[in-house]
């Protein structure tokens, strides 16, 4: 059995991984929106033009996800105060994650577009951990959505079409069908 010491000086004796070459940025930052976008074509494939077709294409799932959101709220008015409370709190999730997705979505153009060298891989990094948060906030708005909708579901009401379809736009951006 190996102990503990032993297996954390292995990993920190490891070599780092060399820096990217300049040919592969796009692939890294394919990579990275691969995690959060679905994207049929091999990321080993990719061109910078093919990434910003992706990002492209999210930018516009967050611009529906922000339309959505005033009609979410406004719709949640017909529903009891615990469930507005409920609605609004999800909404919010939403509205958090959308905004970090931009933010995400703005940093991984940035990244592609960049020239090679040392800068040009510090914004491939930055904009990789900008897009793995953005994937964590968007996971968590959509669970907090689906458990509204069950809520609102389980009481009687019927689930306002603003709500779902904020859902659907947000299963969307994270690269999944609605369950």
């Amino acid at each position: 059995m190996m102990s503990t010491t032993t297996s954390r000086t292995a990993v920190s004796t490891a070599r780092p991984a060399a820096p990217l070459p300049g040919s592969r940025l796009a692939t890294a930052g394919l990579f990275a929106l691969a995690a959060m976008l679905p994207f049929s074509a091999s990321p080993a494939a990719a061109t910078p033009a093919a990434v910003h077709q992706v990002i492209a294409a999210a930018r516009l799932q967050t611009d529906a996800i922000t339309a959505e959101l005033g009609r979410a709220q406004h719709d949640a008015a017909a529903l009891t105060t615990v469930l507005r409370a409920e609605v609004t709190e999800a909404v919010e999730s939403a509205s958090a994650a959308a905004e970090q997705a931009r933010a995400a979505l703005a940093a991984a153009s940035s990244a592609t577009s960049s020239d090679v060298g040392a800068g040009a891989i510090s914004d491939e990094d930055r904009a990789s951990v900008e897009l793995a948060d953005a994937q964590v906030a968007l996971e968590a708005a959509s669970a907090h959505l689906r458990h509204v909708t069950s809520l609102i579901t389980d009481s009687g009401s019927s689930v306002p079409a603003s709500l779902q379809d904020l859902a659907a736009h947000v299963d969307e951006l994270r690269g999944e069908t609605a369950r």
